[in-house]
């Protein structure tokens, strides 16, 4: 669940950014035309009270671009209902068919916002404050048209932009026009370098702590600690000492990092998270994301690691690096302390507890016998194939 800050500030977000910004600034020029008025006009209020529901709705659900696509809409749905109540020519009205307008180009920049690609993210940025300047000087044209047109005629969508040229001649005009494309410039790029330094030091700590942990820490500023059931995997290289003495240190740090990398990619596929590189050792954990069982996604990384071994050996071959005779994989499951540990200026996200220390020794036996993964009688007693048998 969102904390509640989190969740205000996305409401806000969504009035003041995203879904809510044509219906504000129409809201605003209403009330300064029809002034303590509006409370009497029911489609106004009911185009506040769904305004902020919308809002509400797609601060917390709107991470699904399902239902972003759908509560988008909801404000434009209501507000057409009290226009065609009033009369059908309101449909036709050029800032009702804003409304409309407005929520396809907010989703369509939302699903932009939500791409795994940086770039398009940045873009979306860019495009979100334009659109909102874009609305700004649109609505104030319309209302300044508008209070100048005999009673009972209508803006629509067919003639709103009959009366331009009339407005471009008016000075004042061309200076908020110009003001709002220099103001969209100065914040659109503004808010593309706040995206490109959150999009840098999410990399650069992605590369020092698992993403989960990562986005956990950023969003929450800590992980507090809990006692957990974790699933602990250790590896170790066979012989890496006598390895390093028969190589130099530029092959040995280039050979350690891809065996890493070759493990770091089928930790991935089972929701395993990489605690720390000890050496020449890996530390895994799983069962963080509660979405599988761990004991199962623990047993399978380290069959598929253990048993592709000849793919990475062969890589480091053609790349002409240092080649292990071998590694061993050890894994426990039972209860740990997991969170942040360290000092207030240095912390560490980890894991203590026996399970670590006999995943650790489980993986030392390797050395003493023929089979090169052991699991403990926790891991065999919790698997699911085990369980359903």
């Amino acid at each position: 669940m969102k904390s509640r800050g989190k969740i205000a500030k996305n409401i806000l977000e969504e009035l003041l950014l995203y879904s809510g910004q044509f219906g504000l600034f129409y809201l605003i020029m209403q009330l300064i035309i029809e002034k303590g008025d509006i409370i009497y006009n029911n489609g106004h209020i009911a185009l506040i009270l769904f305004l902020i529901v919308q809002a509400i709705l797609l601060s917390v659900l709107g991470d699904k671009l399902l239902f972003r696509f759908g509560f988008s809409f909801i404000v434009p749905i209501v507000y057409s209902s009290f226009e065609l109540i009033e009369s059908t020519v309101n449909i036709w009205n050029a800032a009702h068919i804003g409304f409309w307008i407005y929520a396809l180009i907010s989703t369509l920049l939302m699903v932009l916002k939500k791409s795994d690609k940086e770039f398009l993210r940045r873009i979306s940025e860019i495009l979100f404050v334009v659109v909102n300047v874009f609305i700004f000087i649109f609505l104030y044209y319309y209302f300044d048209v508008f209070k100048g047109l005999p009673k009972g005629s209508q803006l629509t969508i067919f003639n709103v932009f009959n009366y331009l040229g009339e407005f471009l001649t008016n000075p004042t005009h061309w200076y908020i026009i110009i003001g709002g494309v220099f103001l969209a410039v100065t914040i659109a790029l503004g808010r593309y370098e706040i995206a490109l330094l959150k999009d840098k030091i999410a990399s650069l700590f992605g590369q020092y702590v698992d993403s989960n942990i990562r986005d956990t820490i950023i969003e929450k500023g800590e992980f507090i600690a809990e006692n957990k059931n974790l699933c602990i995997l250790f590896s170790d290289i066979e012989s890496f000492t006598t390895l390093c003495e028969k190589n130099d240190a530029s092959s040995i740090a280039e050979m350690l990092n891809t065996y890493f990398e070759y493990w770091n990619t089928i930790v991935k596929k089972y929701n395993g998270t990489v605690d720390k590189y000890i050496g020449d050792a890996i530390m895994v954990i799983f069962g963080l994301d509660e979405k599988a069982n761990p004991c199962d996604l623990a047993v399978e990384c380290a069959l598929e690691a253990y048993n592709n071994r000849a793919m990475l050996f062969d890589l480091l071959n053609k790349r002409n690096l240092p080649v292990p005779s071998g590694f061993g994989i050890g894994c426990h499951y039972g209860e740990l302390i997991i969170g942040d540990i360290g000092s207030k200026d240095r912390k560490n996200f980890t894991v203590i507890g026996d399970t670590v220390n006999i995943a650790s020794r489980l993986e030392s036996i390797t050395r003493k016998v023929k089979n090169k993964v052991i699991v403990c009688t926790e891991i065999y007693e919790n698997q699911s194939e085990i369980n359903s048998n």
